[in-house]
């Protein structure tokens, strides 16, 4: 049997993240004696995920970190690395779009023959940053073969307002193994019992302690909600560099005993089965993966209505505006008493099962199937 054909996946920091945690999703899923995924990414420390690609017989190349001032040090570094490999990759899935214009240049510039770019934002930081950020992205829908995105309002932002009508799009679905999310009460009782949250009305967020995720909202409409209800316990599970300042608004608002931090976990389906509704007042979010998944464990889900409504499959998502803490809280507290159900079933037949697109990749980049 012939080696499997080697797939070069462009990201960041292989962390617990959305995007991360669908790319393993996809590794691990995809026919592995057809396909296996190598790594190009831009961190030195080690990422969560690390291991398993190892383990799954993955490689993983480091790039320096991507920073204004030492783009040309980035830009070397990645020339020089498709020059040493020029002969090993024939597939580059990018899914880094700040520095995509660079290393799919550098993929083009050494005949590497497909080169696909991936979306998984709708919007950047409203800073310096974030205007640079958009500059590189520009060249981007000139630059790649394919273009994939996790929702169509994702591949406007990135790529233009009539990216989906060309040929060369595809949109891949933030697919997830929905079996494991399926509704337990015996798996529930059992979480609820090992967090502490027996008898509460426990609301639960996942995602990174950045300013993306909107933490400080979360507390304002969680603080009015456990006005309402003396039951109301807030679940935050994640890691980031703000952690400490949503401590201190934690403590600054009197709700140390109200609200319970969890580090990045690997156990998530089943402490979302511990969990009585899901809220992700983010500014903004390509297709967020934990939406599918809370959706797919039967979740009443709170959005911020800056997230695309290509989020709710279910019809379990209500999208909120960021700017009214009062309005969550009402909505979340009319939530409670609500009787969840198996819904993994709507996750599927919506095209959002993993297995079904893993198998779509594998052939695509096999060579089996075209857009």
């Amino acid at each position: 049997m012939s080696d499997p054909k080697r797939v070069l996946m462009v990201a960041g920091k292989m962390h617990f993240g959305g995007l991360e945690t669908m790319l393993m999703n996809f590794f691990r899923y995809a026919d592995r004696e057809k396909i296996m995924f190598d790594f190009m990414l831009n961190y030195k420390e080690p990422g969560a995920f690390d291991g398993e690609i190892l383990s799954l017989g993955g490689k993983i190349h480091i790039m320096p970190r991507l920073f204004l001032k030492n783009l040309i040090i980035y830009t070397y570094e990645v020339f020089k690395f498709f020059k040493k490999h020029k002969n090993e990759y024939e597939i580059v899935h990018g899914n880094l779009t700040s520095a995509g214009i660079i290393y799919l240049a550098a993929a083009r510039f050494y005949g590497v023959k497909t080169r696909i770019i991936h979306a998984h934002v709708t919007d950047v930081r409203p800073d310096f940053k974030g205007l640079v950020e958009r500059l590189m992205m520009f060249p981007l829908r000139f630059c790649a073969d394919y273009y994939f995105a996790c929702s169509d309002a994702a591949a406007r932002f990135c790529f233009g307002k009539n990216i989906t009508k060309k040929k060369n799009y595809k949109l891949i679905k933030n697919g997830i193994d929905a079996v494991l999310f399926k509704f337990s009460p015996e798996i529930r009782e059992k979480k609820r019992a090992e967090t502490g949250l027996s008898g509460k009305f426990v609301i639960g967020h996942i995602g990174r302690f950045e300013a993306e995720k909107n933490h400080g909202f979360l507390l304002k409409a969680f603080f009015e909600l456990q006005k309402k209800d003396e039951s109301a316990h807030l679940l935050l599970i994640g890691s980031g560099s703000l952690r400490d300042d949503i401590l201190t608004q934690i403590d600054s608002l009197g709700l140390t005993d109200k609200v319970t931090i969890l580090d990045n976990r690997t156990d998530i389906n089943e402490l979302m089965q511990a969990m009585d509704v899901f809220v992700l007042p983010s500014l903004h979010e390509g297709l967020p993966v934990v939406g599918v998944e809370a959706q797919a464990a039967g979740l009443k889900c709170f959005i911020s209505d800056a997230v695309t409504t290509e989020t709710d499959i279910t019809g379990l998502v209500s999208f909120l505006p960021i700017n009214d803490p009062g309005l969550w809280a009402d909505e979340i507290n009319k939530a409670k008493g609500y009787t969840r159900t198996d819904t993994s079933g709507l996750i599927r037949r919506a095209g959002y099962d993993i297995r079904e697109v893993a198998a779509w990749l594998t052939r695509f980049y096999s060579g089996e199937e075209t857009l």
